[in-house]
């Protein structure tokens, strides 16, 4: 019997009514997008939210006392307008709120610090959403009758749906981004073979036949 994953439920702590909104669909979106699914991690990033929201007030405050500086400015001659100034106070709060933003991101493995850190982490994210999908959903793979491309089944609740199959192009064993990473020398060719579940010897082929074709296919 698989292990049954202990359940996280954004709290939104310290938040408005309109703030808990926004951050629980913020809180959803970096799940989604991350595939964050640790329990620790989930904590992580409603503290991050929070302090996401938190920098948000500091803007609207900055913005709240430059307005009414300007407004009373108006009335005031050139001489008597006063400069429009943030307090220091308000500046270093700031400032620190975003360390603690800055320091939960890398936490989170959310900030890429080198320049060939974007094509790992895409093969990393790509793999742990196969498995999630694989754990939590039934699919079923086949040709579109109308079109004849690969798409995929997923099971929702009360019923099927179709997607576009994220490893097919046209009837071909292939993934664009994939290819794109691969050709930056961000990835290697075993690395993507791996990905896609075949020999690097398809890879050969997939740039002998399809992508140095004047026609491959797109995404």
């Amino acid at each position: 019997m698989a292990e049954e994953k202990t359940q996280y439920e954004y709290q939104g702590v310290g938040l408005g009514k309109s703030e808990k909104y926004s951050g629980k669909k913020k809180f959803d979106e970096y799940c989604s997008i991350y595939h964050i699914t640790a329990f620790s991690d989930m904590q992580l990033l409603e503290e991050l939210i929070y302090r996401e929201i938190m920098q948000e007030r500091f803007k609207e405050e900055i913005e709240s006392k430059k307005a009414k500086i300007e407004k009373k400015n108006k009335k005031l001659s050139d001489d008597e307008q006063k400069e429009v100034a943030i307090p220091t106070y308000v500046v270093d709060a700031m400032n620190k709120n975003l360390e603690q933003v800055l320091s939960l991101k890398e936490k989170l493995g959310l900030i890429n610090n080198q320049e060939g850190d974007d094509g790992f982490k895409y093969l990393q994210q790509l793999e742990e959403k196969f498995k999630n999908w694989c754990q939590e959903n039934q699919d079923r793979t086949f040709p579109c009758p109308h079109c004849s491309k690969m798409v995929l089944l997923y099971m929702k609740s009360e019923y099927w749906e179709t997607m576009k199959h994220p490893f097919f192009e046209s009837k071909v064993l292939a993934n664009k981004k994939l290819w794109e990473l691969y050709k930056q020398n961000k990835i290697t060719k075993k690395e993507v073979a791996e990905v896609l579940g075949c020999s690097e010897k398809h890879i050969d082929w997939l740039e002998n036949k399809i992508y140095l074709k004047p026609n491959s296919p797109s995404e």
